[in-house]
């Protein structure tokens, strides 16, 4: 430090709390657009999956397609020869034969009880039972102008080496109907190539319309039993059967890495510009107080000699402090555009990246960020409504028709059913009403969230001693492990939105009215949130309106 100039103390070299809060604000800013960018990635990546899902499910339909065209030519030449099971035989041979083809081709006579009167390849048994018989009855029962086309399920074998057939029954060939079989190996997948529709996918088919482990009919490399994550289905028309189930997800990035990066060069670009923010705002705190500390001397310096001129003394120490003041507040605001041009610059670049021919949804998206980033600060809002904290309010609360209340305000959407265990009321506790509904408001609202397929959500009140005990069951997907720990920690969900505070301020709530809140899950057994809270005898005039004289209590 120069000679005649004020030092600093070393613990004016921490943050400032300005410059706290502006760190603090950029950084909600950039987490705010980084989920909501990754959302629209994910979003886009989905329709994409969904897009070469179908591509590959019409590619399965013309596969099938062709089944039903061999079928239909192999019954018109039996309708030419009069069901000649020699000529049969003939006309079907070389099918049997091939790489690829069927293992078994079989004239069926349909009047009475199904029997095989003619056969190529491995032989199958003369009267038709089970699985088969059933698809050559159905096939029979569906024929129409174009002929009736059912598959079976699969059957017989072992899990990797089962039977699948088709029945075809033509209106040319009236009294007979024709049935292939071949031999299912689902977990042989064989290796695609990049003009394959499944090139980019990882797909099991099923010969049916469920994902029935049972019926996995053909898998594409990479698959493991069951597909996890982001995953698209479509269905397959086969004939005038039950259509089969085409389940699949992306090998990689259908959206390419630019797009998949952009999330993070946003967050590294807002991020930049909170240290910039940072430093600007530290530079100009530590230069104000540097020309407070070199005012203040000069100050001391002119009291010492010049008393006589107390009066101009202090007009100028107003006039230096007013100076000091209105370069901060300039250099602030001029300071400030910088920031706001990096934020631009930064979109610009994403914009680049994207190529010169970006598409519609593309520039929708980045358009909806560069908006929403403005309005990221609204997660401010939760934040302070995080924060503020009172004591709850406490009177004799009904729990029955609270609950009651509850589902009234907030009923069950479409396909999800409301089931309540509660006993007659009332049965009362000492609670905050309103905070105490906001709780359960919070819980049977997730319920519904967490059953996209519909289910069932399960209200119960029951009692245990001094302890009365509020639960909100559902049948939906469950929660691992990991989750359940850690889903009542502020700013932790597993939603696509929302900042994860619902959960952690009614577990406030219940601490405050010395109750405690518990959750039950597992994967695919749905979840069960339990309040635990002190009971409260049900008043004496109550008591004495039971007609048997003895007291009733809640």
């Amino acid at each position: 430090m120069a000679a005649g100039l004020p030092d600093v103390p070393a613990a004016r070299m921490r943050l400032r709390p300005l410059s706290l809060l502006v760190l603090l604000v950029v950084a909600v800013l950039a987490v705010a657009s980084f989920v909501f960018t990754r959302h629209v990635v994910s979003d886009q990546e989905h329709k994409l999956l969904k897009q070469r899902t179908d591509e590959a499910g019409l590619y399965l339909s013309s596969l099938l397609g062709s089944v039903t065209s061999e079928f239909s030519s192999i019954a018109g030449t039996s309708a030419a020869t009069n069901a000649d099971p020699n000529a049969f035989r003939k006309s079907t041979k070389l099918l049997t034969s091939v790489p690829g083809g069927f293992g078994t081709i079989a004239l069926v006579r349909t009047s009475g009880t199904p029997v095989v009167i003619a056969q190529s390849g491995a032989a199958i048994p003369a009267a038709l039972d089970g699985a088969r018989a059933t698809a050559v009855a159905s096939a029979v029962a569906k024929t129409g102008l174009t002929g009736g086309l059912v598959s079976t399920p699969l059957f017989g074998g072992t899990p990797n080496d089962r039977k699948l057939g088709f029945a075809y029954s033509s209106p040319a060939l009236p009294g007979y109907a024709i049935y292939a079989e071949s031999d299912v190996h689902p977990q042989a997948s064989s290796p695609t190539t990049s003009g394959q529709p499944f090139s980019e996918l990882i797909a099991a088919v099923y010969a049916g319309p469920r994902a029935d482990p049972s019926q996995l009919l053909a898998v594409t490399g990479g698959f493991k039993a069951t597909l996890h994550g982001d995953v698209a289905a479509t269905r397959a028309p086969v004939g005038q059967g039950e259509p089969w189930l085409l389940v699949a997800k992306a090998r990689r990035s259908l959206v390419g890495s630019a797009a998949t990066a952009t999330p993070w060069i946003l967050l590294g670009a807002v991020l930049l510009v909170g240290m910039l923010a940072v430093l600007v705002v530290e530079t100009l705190a530590r230069r104000r107080e540097y020309a407070f500390a070199v005012a203040d001397e000069r100050t001391e310096e002119l009291k010492d000699s010049m008393r006589e001129l107390a009066g101009a003394q202090e007009q100028l120490v107003r006039s230096e402090r007013l100076a000091a003041i209105g370069e901060l507040a300039s250099t602030i605001g001029h300071e400030l555009r910088n920031p706001l041009g990096v934020i631009s610059n930064a979109v610009y670049l994403l914009r680049g990246d994207l190529g010169p021919t970006p598409t519609d949804a593309a520039t929708r998206h980045l358009s909806t960020a560069e908006r929403e980033v403005s309005a990221a600060t609204v997660i401010v809002s939760d934040l302070l409504e995080f924060a503020r904290q009172r004591d709850p309010v406490t009177t004799d609360v009904d729990a029955v028709a609270l609950m009651e209340e509850a589902l009234s305000v907030l009923p069950p959407p479409s396909g999800i059913t409301a089931v309540r265990n509660l006993p007659e009321p009332p049965v009362l506790l000492a609670a905050d009403r309103d905070m105490l509904r906001q709780v359960l408001l919070n819980l049977i609202g997730n319920a519904y969230q967490a059953m996209i397929d519909g289910g069932t959500v399960t209200v119960g009140l029951t009692t245990d001693g001094p302890k009365l005990h509020l639960s909100v069951t559902d049948t939906g997907v469950g929660m691992e492990p990991e989750v359940s720990r850690r889903v009542f920690e502020p700013f932790y969900t597993t939603k696509a939105r929302g900042v994860g505070l619902g959960l952690a301020v009614s577990r406030r709530i219940v601490e405050a009215h010395d109750g405690d809140i518990s959750v039950v899950s597992a994967p695919g057994q749905g979840t069960t949130f339990t309040v635990t809270l002190p009971r409260v005898p049900v008043p004496r005039q109550a008591a004495d309106r039971d007609s048997s004289g003895s007291e009733v209590t809640a």
